[in-house]
This record gives C-alpha cells, structure tokens and sequence, in this order.
C-alpha cells in the first residue's frame, strides 16, 4: 500500500468542510477535513520516558513531532499546488491530546482508519468532548509508519496534510500514537491541530 493510500487528513473550516477541492471526506485513503468554532516493539513495552512541553508531560516522540511540525513550518514550503510561506511555531496543547489519543486507540481497537470515529464523531467533536473551546481545528491521521520522521515525511508528501502543518491559523497541536497487534496497521498515528476560541 502508498505512503498516500495509508494518509488521511482533515479540512479546515467553521463548519464542516472540504481541503482537497471536493467532498467532505471521511473515510477513504485520502481526505482532508478541518473544523472551525520508534521503531515498533513487539515485546512487552517498555515505561515511556516523559518530557515536560510547555506545561504537559508528553513522551519523547511527541517532543520530537512537534519540533518536526516547527522545522516544517519555519520554512515556505509548496504543498501539492498552493505555495505557504514560513508561518509562527506551534506549542504543545495538552487538552486536545485527548482527542488525539481517542482517536488512535479507536482505529486500533476496532480496526479502521478513518477520520470519522467509530461513534460517528470528527475531529471537531472529539476536541469539544475535551472540553477545550476552539475556533478552528485540523487532523492528520496516518497508520504504518515506523517513527515520527516517516510519518512527518509521509505527510509533508502529501498536499493535504502538508496544507494542516503549515496553516497559519493553528496555534497548537498534539499527537498520539496506539501501537497493535491485532490491527491492519502495526500502529496508528493521530496529529490535531488547533486554534483556541
């Protein structure tokens, strides 16, 4: 399977609507919605070291996407057809992490990859039932990948996901990866992105 075939990404907008110049997509191998208002291991895992990022205790490979996510966007960069130049740094939101971690322990635990959860939720959703007031939100989803470089490389190839790491709207962000051994994919990643009401 494609390195674009295993991507899906969410569009950005107040309610409801398409990035990638159609549908609102959910639950393809290829689709961008956004909302306004390691290596795998198959033994027993090991406790994860965590890092404190801007008030929140995340694991390593959480410290390192964001600053992949910030290298990307301290650059221009085409993504597909539209150019986007360098945009501010984003920090690390503990609140929508939630979300974030929902979603990738749904497609492991029930086996799909989608955008739309397996409660009929989107990312839009999933960050209200934080309780975290937003004005904007955007999601990357990814499955297969070995470790943040590959996954941050998979989708910086990708015109829609690339468009979410560079939409200077976003503020924050937040990533969780679910590693299985009974899905498809041997892990499943989940990237949202957010602006804050």
């Amino acid at each position: 399977m494609s390195t674009s075939s295993r991507l899906l990404f969410l569009v950005l907008s107040t309610v409801l609507i398409a990035g990638c110049g159609g549908g609102s997509g959910g639950g393809g191998s290829s689709a961008s919605t956004v909302s306004d208002s390691t290596e795998r291991n198959r033994s027993a895992p090991e406790e994860p070291v965590t890092i404190l990022v801007n008030g929140c205790e995340v694991q390593e490979y959480q410290a390192a996407m964001l600053e992949y996510v910030n290298a990307a966007r301290s650059q221009g960069r085409q993504c597909g057809s539209e150019f986007f130049p360098a945009v501010e740094p984003v920090v690390y939101n503990c609140p929508v992490e939630g979300a974030a971690s929902k979603h990738s322990n749904d497609m492991a635990k029930n086996n799909f990859f989608s955008h739309t959860g397996s409660d009929g939720l989107r990312v839009g959703g999933r960050v209200t039932e934080t309780g975290y007031e937003w004005s904007v939100v955007g999601e990357n989803i990814a499955a297969g990948f070995d470790d943040v470089e590959s996954v941050m490389t998979g989708w910086l190839e990708s015109p829609g996901h690339c468009r979410n790491i560079m939409d200077g709207r976003f503020t924050g962000v937040a990533v969780v990866r679910v590693d299985s051994r009974t899905a498809d994919y041997p892990n499943y990643w989940t990237q949202v992105f957010d602006r804050p009401r």
